[in-house]
């Protein structure tokens, strides 16, 4: 309210705050007013009443109330510290110094914020996308080469390429997964082992996706609006791959359709071996190999007879060459000149000419 401009006395402040005493008729003795404990639970008429409940209560059942409200109270502590031990040991990493605290502390927010940010911020569809438009800034592109692994992970005789694949993915990408393993698993120059790392969605892309030596790790995490659904980046040494790690991106494919993550799973894959592109016009016609740049990845899920053939020839013992009498010319001095050659595939020297 607005000030009136006028004050009251002190004797005037107090009978206003104080109500005039009850008159008592003569003869009559005053009850004192009840008190409470000030914690608010109930007032006179409530407390009054709990003790009436108190004094109809055997000594068996006041025993057992206290009893009830201790093992209450027991749980209620015991719930709290496992809490406690949880998030002590799971989130903060079990620290054992202040400073601990402190670093595992900042750790737990950062996951958290990085959980966020790869769940959040994603597109919602490819509707409107030009798929065949997002090869352009792939780093593959114009590469024909392929790049062999390592001699050591390579039985030319036996299996062909020994690769471990080490599965860092999100439950969701399960399915995918599993369909392009055991599609390319369906080349004999290719020997695949799998191997499972529990993964957190909390952690951090760099951690979902560190490089192993001589294995294909393979994982999934919101890089951002790069350009690429999928990318494969080999480690290679003097020519050959020592490691290799396939990344297929959030930002573009965690709410795409089956066709799309299953194509792109399948393409890194096929980098991961060393294959280069079939075909880089996506608007063309399909070849129908997941090597095959395509703006309708349904007709490219799969690898093709054409992938299995150039692995084939890279990974498996190589044919013991043939010698064959490629020209015959006599001089006019009467000496003969020989040409001979070394045949690798003597399927192909009737198309030569030879």
């Amino acid at each position: 309210m607005a000030n009136q401009g006028y004050e009251l006395t002190a004797a005037q402040t107090m009978n206003k705050a104080r109500p005039p005493a009850r008159a008592v008729p003569p003869g009559t003795r005053a009850r004192p007013p009840v008190r409470t404990n000030g914690s608010g639970n109930g007032g006179p008429k409530q407390t009054a009443k709990k003790r009436a409940m108190q004094r109809s209560m055997t000594p068996e059942q006041i025993a057992a109330k206290k009893k009830q409200s201790i093992i209450g109270g027991a749980t209620t502590g015991a719930v709290l510290i496992g809490c406690g031990v949880a998030i002590w040991y799971f989130a903060l990493g079990a620290p054992t110094t202040v400073e601990g605290l402190k670093d595992g502390f900042g750790t737990a927010v950062n996951n958290t914020k990085t959980k966020i940010d790869n769940i959040g911020d994603v597109l919602d569809n490819l509707d409107g996308i030009d798929w065949g438009g997002l090869f352009r800034d792939d780093p593959w592109k114009g590469n024909t080469t392929v790049t062999l692994w390592n001699e050591k992970y390579i039985k030319r005789n036996n299996g062909g390429l020994h690769l471990t694949l080490v599965n860092s993915l999100a439950d969701s990408w399960q399915k995918e997964f599993e369909a392009a393993v055991a599609d390319w698993s369906e080349s004999d120059a290719l020997t695949l082992e799998v191997e499972v790392l529990p993964v957190d969605e909390a952690w951090p892309n760099e951690k979902k996706c560190a490089r192993q030596s001589g294995k294909q790790v393979v994982c999934d995490g919101n890089f951002g609006e790069t350009g690429w659904v999928g990318i494969n980046e080999n480690e290679v040494q003097n020519g050959r791959i020592i490691s290799s790690v396939a990344k297929m991106n959030l930002f573009y494919l965690r709410n795409a359709n089956f066709f799309h993550r299953r194509f792109t799973m399948c393409h890194e894959l096929g980098h991961g071996f060393g294959l280069a592109h079939t075909d880089e016009n996506p608007y063309n016609k399909n070849l129908g190999n997941c090597l095959d740049y395509t703006d309708d990845p349904e007709e490219n899920l799969l690898p093709g007879e054409v992938n299995f053939v150039k692995l084939r020839e890279v990974y498996l013992e190589v044919e013991e060459p043939t010698r064959r009498l490629l020209r015959r010319v006599e001089n006019n001095d009467g000496t003969v000149t020989e040409t001979i050659g070394w045949l690798i595939n003597e399927d192909k020297a009737e198309d030569w000419g030879l």
